[in-house]
């Protein structure tokens, strides 16, 4: 009787384990493209909670709809990312979503460049790579 009790307990944890995959907030679209203007980084996360607003020039976007050939995306905390993570020209692979992830607001210095973008939405970076 222990033993289908543990059976059970662990089925039970491994099915709300695998149910919780994916809790990312709003719409989510995959971005290819070249950071094409110097970076301003932020101070380290801590009391205040930073972002910076990133500018690619689009490969590749999975928002059919945006027609414009470059976007700003926001990357919160990024002194998270390795040094000399982020390099003008170089390419990255980009999963982003169209609401904040964090329950929490952020301060973002370099915001203002998202008006050109003329986005309904901000973009929220969740997870990106680098192409060497």
């Amino acid at each position: 009787m222990k033993r289908i009790i543990t059976i059970l307990t662990l089925i039970f944890i491994s099915t709300i384990g695998f149910a919780q995959t994916d809790s990312i907030r709003g719409n989510q679209f995959e971005l290819k493209g070249k950071i094409i203007n110097e970076i301003s980084l932020t101070p380290h996360c801590g009391t205040i909670a930073w972002g910076t607003v990133i500018e690619f020039e689009i490969i590749e976007f999975s928002d059919s709809n945006y027609k414009l050939d470059s976007i700003g995306v926001i990357f919160t905390c990024p002194e998270f990312y390795e040094d000399g993570f982020f390099e003008v020209g170089k390419t990255y692979t980009i999963t982003v979503a169209d609401e904040n992830q964090a329950d929490f607001g952020w301060t973002i210095p370099n915001e203002s460049i998202l008006t050109k973008y003329k986005l309904d939405k901000k973009l929220w970076v969740i997870k990106t790579d680098k192409k060497e």
